[in-house]
């Protein structure tokens, strides 16, 4: 029996994928246990560290992310939606594995002119870390496309549990950060070798035919391109307060900030497992022209976000200096106003995710970009008129104002793209 890259949903020797609630769960599951082991990577270094080197850890991430933002391109999103088979995977995997090299090239001269001392190791070795993070993540996209999430929740608890476990035990060890990262990379490496480009799609994915040519890469190139774009700008917006902080405070209120904004990722981890195993289901309605069931879903989806933002801000006021000591340190809990703005702004980012989901299920990747333009002025603006007078809460104030630019922007888009011509 043969069976053609490039024609969905078929898979060659696969199993039948599960349903759309099925799908949520494993993908609920998946990203549940990754974010909790990326929220317990800090816990476990600000209770065996100081809050400075869980500041250096997060500035790490701050500026590594968004160039490997850029240099992955969203091509999962692009695979994912791509229902007619355009491109060949091979294309997407190659033009990933390409990405990947610039990108590092990039967090190593970010490292080399941006930071000095240890900290400069540090960005490079989180560098490695997003290299074999997006190495994986190209055959995500072919698992999606699929809507074969099981494999990747499977994916996603194997690389969460084994990294948080490398980097505790090598910190717990030697109380070197670079170390732990270091540890943390091998992890993901080894996963990536071993399950998720072999196990995960073994008898999935058949060689095309013919050689792979150049033209075909520039054009997906082009095609994505916009929508790395996006992917930066929209982590540039996050992290810009991070920025902000590092700059007009110090490296250990970043730290206390960047470890009270990870207690959001249980509600990123909902928006991020429907938000992906919808987004097959999105494209196909949006395609077909079926715009009032693809609307309803969206308008749900939106409504979701909010809410989940309201509950977490309430929480926040109820029960978060409890929370904060058992998690963290004393100074960590003397930050409760600002867990509770971060609450509240996420409930907003989450809307505007959901909105941008459903935009990139349209495949309207350009229309992104001055979204996130205007996400990041007004995060930019915001942070540079509030933190130096209102600190950490200014920095939750000027996540707040980027996420409703975002939100405000992609309902926008997204209502254009509904009411144009087909």
């Amino acid at each position: 029996m043969s069976c053609a890259v490039s024609a969905p949903p078929a898979i060659c020797g696969a199993a039948k994928a599960p349903s759309l609630r099925g799908n949520f769960g494993w993908t609920a599951a998946g990203n549940a246990v990754n974010a909790a082991c990326q929220w317990g990577t800090l816990s476990v270094l600000a209770k065996l560290t100081s809050s400075d080197v869980v500041g250096q850890y997060a500035l790490a991430v701050a500026v590594a992310t968004p160039v490997f933002m850029l240099a992955q391109l969203n091509l999962r999103s692009v695979l994912a939606t791509d229902v007619t088979g355009s491109h060949e995977f091979r294309d997407y995997r190659r033009l990933r594995f390409l990405s990947i090299l610039a990108g590092f090239a990039a967090t190593l001269v970010c490292a080399w002119a941006g930071a000095s001392g240890g900290a400069g190791w540090i960005i490079a070795a989180m560098g490695l870390v997003q290299s074999a993070e997006w190495a994986s993540d190209i055959y995500f996209g072919w698992l999606q496309l699929h809507e074969r999430m099981d494999r990747i929740a499977v994916s996603l608890m194997l690389r969460g549990i084994g990294a948080l476990a490398a980097l505790s035990a090598v910190m717990w060890l030697t109380r070197k950060l670079l170390l732990a990262v270091a540890a943390s990379f091998l992890v993901r490496l080894m996963l990536y070798a071993v399950y998720d480009s072999g196990i995960a799609v073994r008898g999935m994915i058949e060689p095309a035919p013919g050689k792979p040519r150049w033209t075909d890469q520039w054009r997906l190139l082009r095609t994505a391109l916009p929508l790395g774009v996006v992917m930066m700008a929209l982590s540039l917006a996050s992290n810009v307060p991070r920025y902000f902080v590092a700059n007009r405070m110090s490296t250990s209120a970043l730290g206390i900030f960047a470890a009270l904004a990870s207690l959001t990722s249980a509600g990123g981890m909902v928006v991020n497992a429907l938000g992906q195993t919808v987004t097959p289901r999105l494209a196909k309605l949006f395609a077909a022209g079926d715009f009032i069931p693809f609307r309803r879903m969206t308008v749900r989806l939106v409504g979701l976000g909010l809410a989940m933002g309201a509950g977490g801000a309430a929480l926040a006021w109820i029960a978060g200096r409890r929370i904060l000591l058992l998690l963290f340190r004393p100074e960590y809990a003397d930050q409760v106003n600002v867990l509770a703005l971060l609450s509240a702004a996420s409930g907003i980012g989450f809307a505007a995710q959901f909105a941008g989901y459903a935009i990139t299920a349209a495949r309207r990747f350009r229309e992104q970009v001055p979204i996130q333009a205007a996400s990041i002025a007004a995060s930019a603006a915001t942070a540079y008129l509030l933190i130096p007078r209102a600190g950490l809460c200014g920095a939750a104030l000027s996540l707040a104002a980027a996420y409703v630019a975002q939100a405000a922007a992609s309902w926008r888009v997204l209502r254009g793209a509904l009411e144009a011509p087909r």
